[in-house]
Parts: structure tokens; sequence; C-alpha cells
């Protein structure tokens, strides 16, 4: 005869109170709560981790515990950024030290910034996400200043969103003088290219930098940017004329690092940095598209340009190339020396290679990425990390660049500052070139 069954209850003597805090810790991480939210799990992690301040107030048998309050949940590109004000009395370094555990509940890698100037939130967690968006819109990029970087002091573009944020290059390092863009036809070269010239515009004056565009292909030059734009100094459509231009640059060059040793600089920045009132603008020149000067007939404008990216670092002079289709003959080994900075869409293994390397771990996730994802890319410099490219269409880069023009008729924009003209001058020539009267050293 069978017995009857009947129920156990599970016998919890023997175990110890950190086994029973263990399971409740595998519970809350394994079977959650009924808001998953990324807030509430965080907060779960704090109210588990005792996260907070304790006060007891008189008179009364329990404890009031405060913990950081969420003030407010946006979105950051790709990643969720959570800000909050943290309790009197709370040691942000207790925060911190949790970031650990919250990374393993959330099962994403989470960014802890404090926000030194933030009048209503005093830390940021910025949680990471595991993919990238397949598009992001513009949403005033060119107004988002590098993190602890001041605008002024370098000549930064924004390149689009990855993991980690925005993405942005400062051109006047001496690491990354030039830039490099390559990739198939309707990758996203043209949409990163008004992303650049827009930017230069709304973030710098003409005593900051000049623009000189080879705009070889028609489409990222001063039909993109509106009638008369502030900081394009010249301006070329036929390939013919691009010895021309490289030409004229190297003049430039080499009248500016005669300017610097008479005047006893190493470099522009040093230059600009002693002697303000003569200040001299970096020149950011844009060539679009590098295959137009395909051909035996363009090999000495090629050359010229290899050798402006080579000599111009110190200068100020910086160079962004963008093509659709890098070969060898296009691209010689010592151009790609002199541009450390790489931003590669879709292409085959062939213009990969010449992009990024011979790596073969570097070429084949240029590759792999998907051909339908427009604005997809790679960027190459002192890492390599895939980004999303914001797209903004040519209506909107108008609307952007006439509300630019309306705002430096209207003065919110600030004017050029005219060099000034002292009684005992003489004009240099590199000083008329660029619109400036140069001052000689007493």
């Amino acid at each position: 005869m069978s017995e009857k069954s009947s129920s156990v209850k599970p016998d919890l003597i023997g175990l110890t109170s950190s086994t029973l805090v263990k399971l409740g810790r595998f519970a809350l991480r394994h079977i959650g709560s009924p808001n998953n939210s990324y807030a509430n799990k965080i907060m779960l992690n704090w109210k588990r981790n005792d996260i907070c301040t304790e006060t007891k107030e008189r008179g009364k048998d329990y404890t009031e515990k405060k913990y950081p309050t969420l003030v407010e949940k946006t979105m950051k590109g790709h990643n969720r950024v959570l800000r909050y004000k943290i309790p009197t009395g709370l040691n942000p370094q207790k925060v911190m030290k949790s970031l650990y555990d919250i990374e393993f509940d959330l099962k994403s890698e989470v960014l802890f910034k404090r926000l030194e100037n933030d009048p209503k939130a005093h830390f940021s967690l910025t949680i990471l996400s595991g993919k990238l968006l397949d598009i992001i819109n513009y949403s005033n990029e060119a107004s988002i200043t590098p993190d602890g970087k001041e605008l002024s002091k370098g000549l930064w573009i924004p390149l689009g969103w990855s993991r980690r944020g925005l993405e942005q290059l400062n051109l006047a390092s001496s690491n990354s003088p030039h830039l490099m863009i390559g990739g198939a036809t309707g990758g996203g070269k043209s949409i990163l290219g008004r992303l650049i010239l827009a930017t230069l515009h709304i973030r710098y004056n003409r005593d900051e930098c000049r623009l000189w565009l080879c705009d070889l292909k028609h489409g990222n030059g001063t039909a993109r940017l509106g009638k008369n734009p502030l900081l394009v100094d010249r301006t070329i459509s036929d390939p013919g004329e691009a010895e021309q231009m490289m030409d004229d640059l190297s003049v430039i060059i080499g009248e500016r690092y005669n300017l610097f040793k008479e005047y006893e600089c190493d470099d522009l920045q040093a230059f600009n940095e002693e002697y303000p009132r003569l200040r001299l603008p970096r020149i950011v020149v844009y060539v679009d598209e590098l295959t137009k000067l395909e051909g035996k007939e363009f090999s000495r404008a090629r050359e010229k340009m290899t050798k402006v990216t080579g000599e111009s670092r110190g200068a100020g002079v910086h160079v962004i190339i963008s093509c659709h289709r890098p070969t060898a003959n296009l691209v010689s080994g010592t151009m790609k020396n002199n541009i450390s900075a790489v931003v590669a869409f879709n292409c085959n293994a062939v213009s990969a290679r010449v992009l990024l390397g011979e790596d073969p771990e570097d070429y084949k996730a240029a590759s792999m990425i998907d051909p339908d994802i427009e604005g997809r890319a790679l960027f190459k410099f002192k890492d390599e990390v895939l980004l999303q490219v914001p797209y903004i269409d040519n209506h909107a880069i108008k609307s952007l660049m006439a509300n630019y023009q309306k705002a430096i008729i209207k003065g919110k924009v600030e004017p050029v500052i005219q060099a000034v003209i002292s009684t005992r001058v003489v004009e240099h020539s590199v000083g008329h070139s660029l619109g400036h009267t140069i001052e000689h050293p007493q």
C-alpha cells in the first residue's frame, strides 16, 4: 500500500545568515521585481547594499534611510543616462564601489560621472547599450562640448555616436591633425561631411578657423552651406585646380614656419598663445572626392597633397580626405602614415586594407559592417570603435546654416576679431594671404 504523500517544508536549520543573504540576492537578480526598469534595478541594488545615509530621529525606534534620488532620465545617442542627486552625508565613493554589482544586475557596462556644476544633480550613470541603433537623427551634436575640454583650445569635430557616447576628434592635437574618411557609395561619407562642415561654422569664427574646399563631386561644398559661408576662403570643383591649391597651401605652410622661427615659437599653438593679438587661424582643407584625382595626369596633385599632410602639423593646416574607393595608387603609404585618424564605412577588403592597415582583425572588421545600415562606420584612432553617424539631410543643413547666419547678423555670434594694426607694421605675406597684418617683433 502506497504511503500518502505529504509536502515537506525545506529545513532552514543549519543555514548561516550569509547563505540566506546570498540566496536573496540570487532571487532578486534572476527573478526580478514587477518593475524591471534600469532605475528600479539600480535602486534595488543600492537598498540591498545599503548605499544610503542612516539617521535615527530622537524618540523613534526606526532608522531613516536616504538613497540617491533620480532627477532625470535621458537618452544620449544609444545610451541611457540617469542623473541623480546624492543625499547629504553619502560619500560618492560608496556609490562608485557599487558599480560592479550594478553592471552584473543590468548586464551592461555603466559609466559614473561627477557633475560638478549641475544645480540639480550630483552624478550621472550612463548605461552603455549592447547594440548600436540602426539610425540616429541629428540632435544638435554641434553644441555638445567634449567632456572636460574647451572648444577654443582645439579644433573639435563630432564623428558619431558609439557605445561610449559622442566620439569627437581634435584636429588641433599633434596626434590627430588629419582625418581620412572612406567607404562604399551610400555608406554615409557625405552625411559625415555635412556634419563636420556645419559644426566648424557653428563652433568657430574666422579668427579660429578657415575652410578650403576641394569639392570635386559638388556634394559637400558651398551649395550645402548656403550663400557666402563665413569660414570658406576658397572653393574649387575642377580636379585640374587641385595641384595649384596644394602649391598655395605649401607656400602658406612654409611662410608660417618662417614666421614662427622669427618669433621664436615652435608651432601655431605656441604662436597664438604668446601673441594673441596676431592670432593666425587654423586652415581645414576638405577634399571630396579623392577618387576624382585618379590617373597619371593627377599624380603630381596627389604627391603634393601627401607633402601637405606631412609638413602641415605644426603650421595649423589640417586635411580631411573623403574617398569612396581608396586604393594604394590614390593613398600612398606615406600619406597613410601621415593620417592617424580614420573613419571607415562599409567597404571591400582591398579598400579596408588601405584605410586600416594589413592587420586582418582591422580590415575584416570594416568589411563586415552592415551595408544596409547607412551611417555605420569603424572609427580608428587610439583604439577602434563602431559608431553611428547622426543623419542630417540637405534641408536640415541649410536650415542650420541659415539660423547661424541670422544669428551673426543679429550679433548673437561672436564677430570676427579684426587684427590690431600698429603704426609700426610690415605686411607679411602669410598674414596678408589670410587677411591678417603681422607686426614684427621688437
